[in-house]
């Protein structure tokens, strides 16, 4: 197992929420940590399309979800 670094962090409630009841975990070290590797992944591809730009390539698709009937 890999040895983790205990941290401290400061989250708006409403946010913690959301990301509890989306992903249907209450646990916040695993929250931070799916969080963190969302980011990091997110972060590498918008550099890597950055750096080796592709006309045939859409680019950044942005979807609209207004229109989706979310459960509440």
């Amino acid at each position: 197992m890999t040895p983790k670094a205990k941290v401290s962090a400061t989250l708006r409630p409403e946010l913690l929420r959301e990301a509890q009841a989306i992903t249907g975990t209450s646990n916040v070290s695993q929250l931070l940590e799916d969080a963190l590797g969302a980011l990091i992944e997110r972060e590498l591809e918008k550099r890597w399309l950055d750096a080796n730009h592709d006309d045939d390539l859409p680019g950044e698709v942005r979807v609209d979800l207004s229109s989706v009937p979310w459960e509440e």
